[in-house]
């Protein structure tokens, strides 16, 4: 229904023709366009497939998850210059960034502008059902929505921009510091030179005074930027230079998000118990925080080079593990006590998937479990071998067990006493996992950006390519992230890759070589 569309996105683009001076070009008769940005203040009235709702969020949910990747967490939100290279290409793709027409697709730009309204109102209110049940989903969500809409009223034309902003119901009122001002206590070039937030700085030229600045009650500015100087504060009305006015829409635009997430938790029953979406909408909510969404590895076996098995088990634990495995072997054998049902379910498809056949399994189970005093040869074949041969799909549904990503392992419950089991980036307090990160001789450098990363953002599988960074040199584990078993993979080909390396040089060095 393209009525119903077009309320979603906005307001329509205005179409190319002639003016009074001449052929109105495309760049200027789309200017004042907003390409579909909003705030979401209306709900989509359009009707999708269930195929169509699954793929609109999962590639939103993509982008969210580029955008808390790709900012670090000391970055400040109020720009995306730094970030807009690396995303525009895969908003691009996932269909939720609207562009300027050239005049050659002008014709086509109102479908265009429709179709995207559609794709992002959908994905938008799909991912706010998703992420309003908890707290943290609500701050992770608000964040990335915010960094989303940042990065969008950007790409406006300042004719936009300013269109967008007398829409948006902000109390402003737009002035130009050239003209003076009628009051004579107001100096306007004193408040301008006393604004920091109005100098604009170019690269190779010196910087420039923001002569367009936003007159609004103190009280709608952003309050950092009035603890940080930014803003002149006299009697009542903030004087906000207009390179300062996106952070204070920003943070409109979080709050209205904010409020709205209460409401859809009020409708969120209706709908998990709708059978058409309730499943995925609550796979959203157990997963959706922690899926990295790293380029999936597709390493085979023979790419690898290397499979675990019994013979190169020690090496490989300390040098290809991820921390998550790692921890269960030695905790296992440091206590002397087996490990509790989830620590068994975390690790035994875990070697399988690395390389271990049944018959290693069975031995190295029996050997690891024996270890513990209450645990004999016959209690092992009797309680423990059954497990072993369900990994491999020899017993049970007869299917195998699949090795868990790391969003299964984040989500895992909380250790008990004499437990375990999850990430340790999530389920050790930071004392312990830096006594963990010393014993495994962890750089310091990379030990306090994991700090940083858990402390200051919760991202846990960052923190995790970190401890893949410290142990493999000029590696950044871009495919590291989404499963331990990835982990082990791009461990085994790098030391590979390496050992290739160091076998040419040394065979480049050798006499034989010399004396050809």
């Amino acid at each position: 229904r393209p009525g119903a569309m077009k309320r979603v996105g906005g307001v329509g683009p205005t179409l190319v023709g002639k003016a009074s001076s001449g052929v109105v070009t495309a760049s200027t008769a789309f200017a004042s366009d907003d390409l579909g940005v909003t705030f979401y203040n209306s709900v989509p009235d359009v009707e999708v497939s269930v195929r169509e709702f699954e793929e609109f969020a999962r590639d939103r949910l993509r982008i969210l998850h580029m955008f808390d990747r790709l900012i670090t967490y000391d970055q400040k939100s109020d720009t995306m210059d730094s970030v807009r290279p690396k995303v525009k290409k895969e908003l691009t793709t996932s269909g939720l960034m609207l562009e300027y027409p050239s005049g050659l697709d002008a014709d086509s730009f109102d479908q265009r502008k429709a179709d995207y309204a559609r794709r992002d109102s959908v994905s938008h209110f799909a991912l706010r059902l998703a992420f309003c049940k908890t707290r943290d989903a609500r701050q992770w969500f608000l964040t990335q929505e915010q960094r989303l809409f940042v990065l969008r009223f950007e790409s406006l034309k300042p004719e936009a921009q300013e269109a967008f902003i007398a829409r948006s119901g902000l109390k402003c009122k737009k002035f130009d510091m050239t003209k003076g001002s009628m009051d004579t206590n107001i100096n306007f070039h004193e408040i301008q030179r006393a604004t920091p937030a109005a100098r604009i700085f170019r690269e190779g030229k010196p910087p420039e005074w923001d002569n367009n600045f936003y007159l609004m009650p103190f009280y709608e500015v952003d309050p950092k930027l009035i603890g940080a100087r930014k803003v002149v504060v006299q009697n009542g009305m903030a004087y906000v230079p207009s390179l300062a006015l996106k952070s204070i829409l920003a943070k409109k635009f979080r709050e209205n998000l904010a409020a709205t997430l209460e409401v859809a938790f009020q409708g969120l029953p209706t709908a998990l118990a709708d059978p058409r979406i309730g499943g995925f909408i609550r796979d959203l909510q157990d997963y959706g925080m922690h899926l990295l969404i790293a380029p999936k590895a597709n390493t085979t076996s023979a790419d690898i080079g290397e499979t675990l098995t019994l013979e190169n088990f020690e090496e490989l634990m300390v040098r290809s593990f991820p921390p998550c495995m790692r921890r269960l072997v030695e905790q296992q054998r440091e206590m002397k006590k087996h490990l509790k049902h989830a620590g068994r379910l975390q690790l035994r498809p875990f070697l399988k998937e690395c390389g271990f056949a049944i018959e290693d399994s069975f031995k190295w189970w029996k050997q690891e479990l024996c270890r513990d005093p209450t645990i004999d040869t016959a209690s092992y074949e009797k309680n423990y071998t059954y497990d072993v041969e369900h990994t491999y799909g020899k017993k049970g549904h007869l299917q195998g067990q699949n090795a868990f990503g790391c969003a299964k392992i984040i989500g895992f419950p909380a250790e008990s006493a004499g437990q375990v089991h999850g990430c340790p980036f999530k389920c050790c307090d930071m004392p312990a996992l830096k006594q963990q990160m010393h014993k495994w001789k962890v750089p310091e450098r990379n030990m306090l950006e994991m700090e940083k990363l858990v402390v200051q953002g919760n991202h846990y599988q960052l923190a995790c390519i970190e401890y893949f960074k410290a142990g493999h040199e000029e590696n950044e584990g871009s495919r590291v992230g989404n499963s331990p078993a990835d982990f082990f993979k791009d461990s085994c080909v790098f030391h590979e890759k390496k050992k290739e390396k160091q076998a040419g040089v040394a065979t480049s060095g050798s006499p034989a070589k010399a004396a050809e």
